[in-house]
């Protein structure tokens, strides 16, 4: 099935995997990053400071959604997206009117919790668990909706910014997913119960071809208890790891390298096209060749990217950094979301994805502080990337082993 055909005969649910991705953004770290200058002069905060704000606000978020998660399994998917959105909303709130440290935490913390961590985890979850032949084409459409927000977000931010300050234009953004409430609620989702009756049917006699393809069905138990899920892990919490703390430290990487916000700007446009295009591409493979087969190149683009980042104050730089990484995550997107699926079977995906949305919440937490510590010791950016390429690289060899070298079983 093509591309065209597929989304016209799926319009609404993928519009609803979109949506969740394109309000995610509000609780990205590229989006409060933005914010970064004028939050940390008004609580009188340091880089390290406030990067250890933010690693624990996030890190407790990543706890919670180990729990938190796993509900999708059991609640209604109508009303689960139903608290997500207020937890967002409630975090723009409290942000928008915080005067103190511990609101502020709080503020971060339900942002993170209910943007970066439940937003996706609901979206690649719903495409992950009712598509199966074109789980890849699912899985890139919705995906698309970061990207579209990575795009659009941060060039009108920095017009509003300057135009009505800081705490307008987070409502400003509040106002947008209030307003969403209702048709993602009872039009998006408003068929949604016969959706769920055929794949538990499905899901309850596995075909000859789904028999072949999973082993078996992992609980979360059994998961934890594969050694091998610990390799894989490492390898793919990569991407997010570096590219938060780049992310989260943007202004600071920018001002070094002498290149302007409006550089910035032009710069995410081109990151998320790439990525946009990435995804669309990589879904169509993943229903062709399988995710295990393609997650082992996936980290490549974004070793080249750093290493240019690290070793030229070019503004060219910034564009082939950023493109690149793009093309990185534009695959990982749509590449880690099945990827367990084919591993570890879909009955338990709402579980397992957990976790590892946990795990990706944990591997964010920890390089703001990481980097903004190292920003405040003296350390070089250049020398905190070359690193960071190590890692994608190391990563890469990890993956290989698993599935190249060795079938995976």
């Amino acid at each position: 099935m093509s591309y065209f055909e597929f989304i016209r005969n799926n319009l609404r649910f993928l519009f609803f995997g979109f949506l969740l991705m394109f309000f995610s953004s509000f609780g990205q770290t590229f989006f409060i990053s933005l914010f970064n200058n004028e939050i940390r002069e008004v609580f009188k905060l340091s880089h390290g400071n406030y990067g250890l704000i933010y690693s624990i606000a996030t890190f407790i978020s990543g706890t919670v959604i180990i729990w938190a998660g796993k509900l999708i399994d059991n609640i209604d998917l109508r009303n689960f997206i139903l608290i997500v959105i207020l937890g967002l909303a409630a975090g723009i709130i409290i942000l928008c009117s915080s005067e103190s440290i511990i609101l502020l935490c709080t503020a971060i913390f339900l942002l993170r919790l209910f943007g970066q961590g439940l937003m996706p985890h609901t979206s690649m979850t719903s495409m992950t668990r009712y598509y199966n032949q074109d789980r890849g084409k699912a899985i890139s459409v919705s995906s698309l909706g970061l990207p579209f927000g990575e795009v659009i977000l941060p060039i009108i931010s920095i017009f509003l910014i300057s135009l009505i300050g800081w705490r307008l234009t987070w409502i400003s953004g509040l106002i947008l997913i209030i307003f969403s409430i209702i048709p993602i609620r009872f039009f998006l989702l408003k068929n949604h119960s016969y959706r769920h009756r055929e794949w538990e049917l499905k899901n309850k006699s596995i075909s000859d071809f789904e028999s072949k393809k999973y082993t078996k069905n992992f609980t979360r138990t059994e998961v934890l208890l594969d050694k091998k899920f610990y390799f894989i892990i490492f390898s793919i919490l990569s991407p997010a790891y570096i590219m938060t703390g780049l992310f989260f430290h943007q202004i600071h990487l920018f001002e070094i390298k002498g290149w302007s916000l409006n550089l910035l700007g032009g710069t995410f446009a081109l990151y998320a096209v790439i990525t946009v295009s990435a995804s669309i591409i990589i879904g169509k493979l993943i229903d062709s060749y399988g995710s295990k087969k393609l997650v082992i190149f996936h980290l490549f683009p974004l070793s080249l990217g750093l290493l240019i980042l690290s070793l030229s104050t070019s503004p060219y730089a910034a564009l082939l950094y950023l493109g690149l990484a793009g093309i990185t995550m534009g695959m990982a997107n749509s590449l880690l979301s099945s990827l367990w699926a084919e591993i570890y079977g879909t009955k338990y995906i709402g579980s397992i994805k957990s976790l590892v949305t946990a795990l990706m919440v944990y591997a964010s937490a920890f390089s703001p502080f990481m980097f903004g510590w190292a920003i405040d010791l003296g350390i070089n950016i250049e020398l905190i990337i070359l690193l960071c390429v190590f890692y994608t690289l190391l990563s890469s060899i990890t993956l290989y082993i698993i599935f190249g070298v060795k079938k995976y079983n």
